[in-house]
């Protein structure tokens, strides 16, 4: 709890000076670990400032890792003020906070208005907030394409975007476009046969 506080208190002071202007590019990558500690030891602890112990069923699962989040930290930026973001994405998420997420994603886009990986981030937190990979998440994928044309990653997360959102029908259509461009994700044919497999009995 001391430490979820103090994490928390960190997190206040540097934002200030952020608002102030006294701040770098380092000093924003310690912002957004900082609201990571401490979100997920918030998380963790349940909710420590009620007298009782919630019921488990409420407490957001920390151990459960997304697909999405897996190939995210082993494909995009994980170092740096992006990897940060992408990190503090995750963990809301997780936390069963995606329009946060969403929030925070739309703030760091705001100075790294061309950074695909960060687009790529703001689908899946639409995504997961919207249920479904609709209107706006499309847009945020889109713009993490025309960012980089000759990259299979908006198309492979955007993929598990709507695969994880229960569309695999739509994930596989996604997959096997993919797999048809002339630079094809090494790992789409795999991809493309979970969401198939998923795909039978669905509409």
């Amino acid at each position: 709890m001391i430490a979820v506080l103090i994490a928390l208190g960190f997190a206040a002071t540097v934002a200030l000076l952020l608002l102030r202007g006294q701040s770098d590019g380092r000093m924003r990558v310690a912002v957004a670990v900082a609201l990571v500690v401490a979100l997920g030891g918030f998380a963790f602890s349940g909710r420590p400032f009620l007298p009782a112990s919630p019921p488990a069923s409420i407490r957001p699962d920390l151990a459960a890792t997304s697909a999405f989040e897996a190939e995210r930290q082993e494909r995009l930026q994980r170092f740096g003020e992006i990897g940060a973001w992408l990190t503090f994405a995750d963990a809301l998420i997780r936390a069963d906070a995606a329009y946060t997420a969403v929030q925070g994603l739309r703030g760091a886009l705001d100075r790294h208005p061309n950074s695909a990986d960060l687009w790529i981030g703001l689908g899946n937190a639409l995504a997961v907030h919207g249920g479904g990979v609709g209107s706006a998440s499309r847009l945020a994928f889109d713009r993490a394409a025309m960012l980089a044309p000759a990259s299979p990653e908006p198309a492979f997360f955007r993929g598990l975007a709507e695969l994880e959102t229960g569309d695999a029908r739509r994930a596989a259509r996604t997959w096997r476009a993919l797999a048809a461009r002339s630079l094809p994700d090494p790992d789409v044919d795999r991809w493309t046969a979970i969401a198939e497999q998923r795909a039978v009995g669905q509409p």
